[in-house]
């Protein structure tokens, strides 16, 4: 499953965009994460890879600006477990074991569209990167 944030602004957020999508490409959705008001909004979806590109098109020929946010890696030579990321991560995405080291869950995390834990920990041993991905990232961060 791949993550897409889709960006909607003030015009559009009144349409059903993503649930046109979704009918249109019988496509499943699930949404991770929602900000949005009548200024506009976020809305991080995991989505099939392989429908990860014709979705984006999908999206950005309705307006929507569309990225695939960075996820978020800890090196753990630099991590010395003070616990700061683990109280300031509003998934629970960051845990400690019995042995009082930071556990990492890439699957609840919001990646590169929250980044508390990469501006909390004092160490630096937190950071966004890249997701691995099949060599159009960068095509599918730009807004059409």
């Amino acid at each position: 499953m791949g993550r897409i944030l889709i960006r909607v602004n003030e015009e559009q957020v009144s349409e059903p965009i993503a649930s046109q999508v979704i009918i249109e490409y019988k496509v499943p959705m699930v949404i991770l994460s929602a900000h949005i008001n009548s200024k506009g909004g976020e809305i991080l979806v995991e989505i099939p890879d392989d429908t990860e590109d014709k979705i984006v098109e999908a999206l950005r020929k309705r307006g929507v600006t569309v990225s695939v946010p960075k996820s978020i890696e800890v090196d753990s030579e630099k991590c010395f477990s003070c616990g700061s990321c683990v109280a300031l991560c509003p998934v629970e995405a960051i845990s400690l074991t019995s042995d009082s080291s930071v556990q990492f869950d890439k699957e609840k995390c919001l990646g590169s569209t929250c980044s508390i834990c990469v501006d909390a920990c004092p160490a630096r041993a937190i950071k966004a990167v890249k997701p691995n991905g099949n060599g159009s990232q960068n095509n599918r961060e730009k807004k059409s």
